[in-house]
């Protein structure tokens, strides 16, 4: 029998969306609420991990140090923003991605990233407003072999 069961997390982050028609063009922030889905059989075998597809704790410190810890208070960047190299100048937490730093960019990216360590991640929700998300499923990301990042998107402030 499959089971999902999920997580969540918070962060607060800053960043730009370069060339959008509106306030998004802004540097502005987010607190950011983050989903984690994970999908498998409950673990068979006695012992202390039985009957979990996985542990929460061991869940929480994956996503907080390969996720949460490293975008929380941070300016996320695509890389070609105005402000970044004075941002970096002045010692901000700058954490440059490479793409274009929406939700659904961003939903992709830790989708991936759980799944390459080795989290049975099904898929993750992020809000980057308490009204807007985006939802990312693995196997989704698996048929393009990969996150296919959009270079344009919406962002929840208008």
């Amino acid at each position: 029998m499959s089971v999902i069961a999920t997580k969540e997390f918070t962060f607060d982050s800053a960043h730009q969306l370069v060339g959008h028609d509106g306030k998004c063009a802004n540097l502005h922030g987010h607190t950011y609420r983050l989903e984690v889905a994970l999908k498998g059989t409950p673990i068979i075998p006695e012992g202390p991990k039985e009957g979990f597809v996985m542990d929460f704790g061991d869940l929480k410190r994956i996503v907080k140090e390969n996720i949460v810890d490293k975008l929380d208070h941070a300016f996320i960047a695509q890389g070609n923003e105005p402000a970044l190299d004075q941002l970096k100048e002045s010692g901000t937490k700058v954490i440059e991605l490479g793409f274009r730093t929406t939700v659904e960019n961003m939903a992709q990216f830790i989708c991936w990233k759980l799944d390459e360590l080795g989290v049975p991640v099904h898929y993750v929700r992020m809000w980057e407003t308490p009204t807007g998300s985006a939802i990312v499923y693995l196997e989704d990301l698996k048929k393009t072999n990969g996150p296919v990042y959009r270079q344009t998107g919406a962002c929840e402030l208008e």
